[in-house]
Protein backbone atom coordinates (compact mmCIF):
# COMPACT_ATOMS: atom_id res chain seq x y z
CA UNK A 1 0.00 0.00 0.00
CA UNK A 2 1.49 3.70 -0.56
CA UNK A 3 0.99 6.41 1.35
CA UNK A 4 1.61 9.88 0.97
CA UNK A 5 3.96 9.68 3.80
CA UNK A 6 5.16 6.87 6.14
CA UNK A 7 6.45 9.32 8.36
CA UNK A 8 4.90 11.13 11.03
CA UNK A 9 6.92 14.65 11.49
CA UNK A 10 6.79 16.87 14.35
CA UNK A 11 3.83 18.13 15.07
CA UNK A 12 1.84 15.89 13.42
CA UNK A 13 -1.48 13.89 13.91
CA UNK A 14 -2.50 11.42 10.81
CA UNK A 15 -5.77 10.83 10.39
CA UNK A 16 -7.32 8.06 8.09
CA UNK A 17 -11.22 7.85 6.53
CA UNK A 18 -12.36 4.66 5.66
CA UNK A 19 -15.22 3.88 3.72
CA UNK A 20 -16.24 -0.14 4.01
CA UNK A 21 -17.48 -0.39 0.17
CA UNK A 22 -13.96 0.92 -1.39
CA UNK A 23 -12.89 -2.29 0.66
CA UNK A 24 -15.17 -4.80 0.32
CA UNK A 25 -13.45 -6.27 -3.16
CA UNK A 26 -10.36 -6.52 -1.42
CA UNK A 27 -11.38 -8.23 1.97
CA UNK A 28 -10.05 -11.61 0.83
CA UNK A 29 -6.70 -9.85 0.80
CA UNK A 30 -7.22 -8.03 3.68
CA UNK A 31 -7.83 -11.53 5.83
CA UNK A 32 -4.88 -13.27 4.85
CA UNK A 33 -3.02 -9.95 6.84
CA UNK A 34 -5.06 -11.09 10.06
CA UNK A 35 -3.27 -12.64 12.86
CA UNK A 36 -4.97 -16.17 13.67
CA UNK A 37 -6.90 -14.92 16.99
CA UNK A 38 -7.95 -12.03 14.73
CA UNK A 39 -9.39 -14.34 11.92
CA UNK A 40 -10.99 -16.59 15.36
CA UNK A 41 -13.13 -13.13 16.36
CA UNK A 42 -14.05 -12.88 12.97
CA UNK A 43 -15.43 -15.75 12.08
CA UNK A 44 -17.22 -15.53 15.61
CA UNK A 45 -19.19 -12.44 14.37
CA UNK A 46 -23.37 -13.65 14.12
CA UNK A 47 -23.75 -11.14 11.57
CA UNK A 48 -21.78 -11.11 8.39
CA UNK A 49 -21.51 -7.56 7.81
CA UNK A 50 -20.06 -6.98 11.56
CA UNK A 51 -17.79 -9.83 10.59
CA UNK A 52 -16.83 -7.66 6.90
CA UNK A 53 -16.39 -5.15 8.84
CA UNK A 54 -14.15 -6.14 11.52
CA UNK A 55 -12.03 -7.98 8.87
CA UNK A 56 -11.63 -4.37 6.74
CA UNK A 57 -10.88 -2.81 9.51
CA UNK A 58 -8.13 -5.19 11.01
CA UNK A 59 -6.94 -5.16 7.75
CA UNK A 60 -6.61 -1.52 6.85
CA UNK A 61 -4.90 -1.02 10.90
CA UNK A 62 -2.41 -3.71 9.84
CA UNK A 63 -1.25 -2.46 6.84
CA UNK A 64 -1.70 1.41 7.84
CA UNK A 65 0.99 0.24 10.46
CA UNK A 66 3.20 -1.79 7.99
CA UNK A 67 3.46 1.78 6.03
CA UNK A 68 4.81 3.56 9.22
CA UNK A 69 6.66 0.62 11.03
CA UNK A 70 8.59 -0.87 7.70
CA UNK A 71 7.17 -4.47 9.20
CA UNK A 72 5.18 -6.61 7.26
CA UNK A 73 1.29 -5.95 7.83
CA UNK A 74 0.81 -9.61 8.49
CA UNK A 75 3.77 -10.11 11.34
CA UNK A 76 2.37 -7.22 12.97
CA UNK A 77 2.34 -8.22 16.77
CA UNK A 78 -0.62 -6.48 18.85
CA UNK A 79 -0.84 -5.93 22.80
CA UNK A 80 -4.53 -5.39 24.15
CA UNK A 81 -5.05 -3.49 27.49
CA UNK A 82 -7.20 -4.30 30.18
CA UNK A 83 -10.02 -3.01 28.71
CA UNK A 84 -9.43 -4.16 25.14
CA UNK A 85 -7.11 -1.41 23.46
CA UNK A 86 -4.68 -2.50 21.07
CA UNK A 87 -1.36 -1.15 20.80
CA UNK A 88 2.17 -2.22 19.08
CA UNK A 89 5.01 -3.95 20.65
CA UNK A 90 7.60 -2.22 22.36
CA UNK A 91 9.79 -3.75 19.66
CA UNK A 92 7.54 -2.58 16.86
CA UNK A 93 6.04 0.14 17.82
CA UNK A 94 8.81 2.78 17.17
CA UNK A 95 7.14 5.62 19.26
CA UNK A 96 3.73 5.15 17.44
CA UNK A 97 0.65 5.38 19.16
CA UNK A 98 -2.89 4.53 17.22
CA UNK A 99 -6.57 4.44 17.98
CA UNK A 100 -9.12 3.07 15.46
CA UNK A 101 -12.82 4.00 15.44
CA UNK A 102 -15.65 2.52 13.31
CA UNK A 103 -19.30 3.32 12.87
CA UNK A 104 -22.13 2.28 9.99
CA UNK A 105 -20.11 2.82 7.19
CA UNK A 106 -16.82 4.55 8.24
CA UNK A 107 -13.47 3.95 10.03
CA UNK A 108 -11.40 6.34 11.20
CA UNK A 109 -7.36 5.45 12.22
CA UNK A 110 -5.04 8.01 13.93
CA UNK A 111 -1.61 8.01 14.54
CA UNK A 112 0.71 9.84 16.54
CA UNK A 113 4.57 9.67 17.48
CA UNK A 114 4.10 12.71 20.50
CA UNK A 115 1.38 11.32 22.07
CA UNK A 116 -1.12 9.19 23.53
CA UNK A 117 -4.18 9.45 21.08
CA UNK A 118 -8.09 8.86 21.06
CA UNK A 119 -10.41 8.86 17.92
CA UNK A 120 -14.09 8.25 17.80
CA UNK A 121 -16.55 8.42 14.80
CA UNK A 122 -20.83 7.95 14.88
CA UNK A 123 -23.16 7.62 12.56
CA UNK A 124 -26.02 9.78 13.26
CA UNK A 125 -29.30 7.93 13.44
CA UNK A 126 -32.42 9.92 13.25
CA UNK A 127 -34.23 9.75 16.63
CA UNK A 128 -36.16 12.65 17.92
CA UNK A 129 -34.80 15.28 20.35
CA UNK A 130 -36.83 13.97 23.34
CA UNK A 131 -35.72 10.88 22.94
CA UNK A 132 -31.83 12.27 22.48
CA UNK A 133 -32.64 14.31 25.58
CA UNK A 134 -33.85 11.08 27.43
CA UNK A 135 -30.00 9.20 26.51
CA UNK A 136 -28.36 12.48 27.63
CA UNK A 137 -30.06 12.22 31.21
CA UNK A 138 -28.86 8.35 31.28
CA UNK A 139 -25.43 8.50 29.99
CA UNK A 140 -24.16 12.53 30.54
CA UNK A 141 -23.27 14.31 33.34
CA UNK A 142 -25.70 17.08 34.81
CA UNK A 143 -23.75 19.82 33.08
CA UNK A 144 -23.72 18.10 29.97
CA UNK A 145 -27.36 17.41 30.06
CA UNK A 146 -28.01 20.74 30.85
CA UNK A 147 -26.18 22.38 28.13
CA UNK A 148 -28.18 20.15 25.42
CA UNK A 149 -31.35 20.74 27.45
CA UNK A 150 -31.28 24.95 26.89
CA UNK A 151 -30.77 24.37 23.05
CA UNK A 152 -33.46 24.80 20.50
CA UNK A 153 -35.05 21.38 19.01
CA UNK A 154 -33.12 22.29 16.05
CA UNK A 155 -29.51 21.81 17.22
CA UNK A 156 -30.26 18.77 19.83
CA UNK A 157 -28.90 16.28 17.18
CA UNK A 158 -25.51 17.57 16.58
CA UNK A 159 -24.60 18.74 20.21
CA UNK A 160 -25.66 15.15 21.15
CA UNK A 161 -23.26 13.49 18.92
CA UNK A 162 -21.03 16.54 19.64
CA UNK A 163 -20.61 15.41 23.08
CA UNK A 164 -20.99 11.65 22.63
CA UNK A 165 -18.46 12.12 20.33
CA UNK A 166 -15.73 13.75 22.55
CA UNK A 167 -16.37 11.87 25.40
CA UNK A 168 -16.11 8.85 24.09
CA UNK A 169 -12.19 10.20 21.90
CA UNK A 170 -11.41 11.23 25.67
CA UNK A 171 -12.02 7.89 27.46
CA UNK A 172 -10.10 6.10 24.19
CA UNK A 173 -7.14 8.32 24.63
CA UNK A 174 -6.46 6.15 28.54
CA UNK A 175 -7.72 2.85 27.00
CA UNK A 176 -10.94 3.11 29.36
CA UNK A 177 -13.20 2.59 27.08
CA UNK A 178 -17.02 2.61 28.62
CA UNK A 179 -15.52 1.35 32.00
CA UNK A 180 -15.40 4.82 33.23
CA UNK A 181 -19.18 5.88 32.97
CA UNK A 182 -19.12 9.01 30.63
CA UNK A 183 -20.91 10.65 33.39
CA UNK A 184 -18.32 11.18 35.62
CA UNK A 185 -16.72 13.80 33.30
CA UNK A 186 -18.00 16.65 31.29
CA UNK A 187 -17.09 18.08 27.79
CA UNK A 188 -18.69 21.30 26.05
CA UNK A 189 -21.28 20.61 23.81
CA UNK A 190 -21.80 23.17 21.27
CA UNK A 191 -21.16 22.06 17.91
CA UNK A 192 -20.14 25.10 16.68
CA UNK A 193 -17.59 26.04 19.10
CA UNK A 194 -14.24 24.37 19.25
CA UNK A 195 -14.69 21.54 21.52
CA UNK A 196 -13.38 21.63 25.70
CA UNK A 197 -12.76 18.95 28.20
CA UNK A 198 -14.56 20.42 31.23
CA UNK A 199 -14.57 18.77 34.54
CA UNK A 200 -13.02 14.98 35.07
CA UNK A 201 -12.81 14.47 38.78
CA UNK A 202 -10.68 11.57 38.40
CA UNK A 203 -7.83 12.98 36.92
CA UNK A 204 -7.92 16.70 37.19
CA UNK A 205 -4.30 16.58 35.51
CA UNK A 206 -6.07 16.15 32.41
CA UNK A 207 -7.52 19.70 32.54
CA UNK A 208 -4.44 21.18 31.34
CA UNK A 209 -2.71 17.45 29.90
CA UNK A 210 -5.38 16.56 27.06
CA UNK A 211 -7.12 18.62 24.29
CA UNK A 212 -9.93 17.27 22.22
CA UNK A 213 -11.08 18.16 18.54
CA UNK A 214 -13.57 18.01 16.22
CA UNK A 215 -12.94 16.15 12.93
CA UNK A 216 -14.40 16.27 9.01
CA UNK A 217 -16.40 13.17 9.07
CA UNK A 218 -18.86 12.00 5.69
CA UNK A 219 -22.56 13.31 6.11
CA UNK A 220 -24.71 12.24 8.66
CA UNK A 221 -21.45 11.31 10.62
CA UNK A 222 -19.40 13.28 13.33
CA UNK A 223 -15.92 12.29 14.71
CA UNK A 224 -13.77 13.50 17.45
CA UNK A 225 -10.17 13.32 18.44
CA UNK A 226 -8.50 13.79 21.64
CA UNK A 227 -4.66 14.10 22.75
CA UNK A 228 -2.84 13.91 25.94
CA UNK A 229 0.58 15.64 26.84
CA UNK A 230 1.14 16.82 22.88
CA UNK A 231 3.26 19.70 23.34
CA UNK A 232 1.90 23.03 20.77
CA UNK A 233 -0.90 22.65 18.26
CA UNK A 234 -0.79 20.12 16.11
CA UNK A 235 -1.23 19.74 12.44
CA UNK A 236 -3.62 17.20 11.47
CA UNK A 237 -3.18 15.47 8.21
CA UNK A 238 -6.10 13.88 6.82
CA UNK A 239 -5.96 11.02 4.07
CA UNK A 240 -8.60 8.73 2.49
CA UNK A 241 -7.89 5.28 2.65
CA UNK A 242 -7.00 3.71 -0.03
CA UNK A 243 -4.83 6.33 -1.01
Amino acid sequence: MATPSATIQTGEVHVWSLSFSNAESDISNLNQLLSDDEQSRAVRFISDCDRIRFTIARGVLRQLLSAYTGHPARSIQLIYGRHGRPALTASQAHDINFNLSHSGEHALFALSRECDVGVDIERIRPYSPAYRLRLAKRFFSELECSAIQGLNASRVEQAFFACWTRKEAYIKVHGRGLSLPLSQFSVSVNPMNAPQLLATPWCPSDLKLTRLWDLAAPRGYRAAIALKTFAGDPEFRLFDWPA
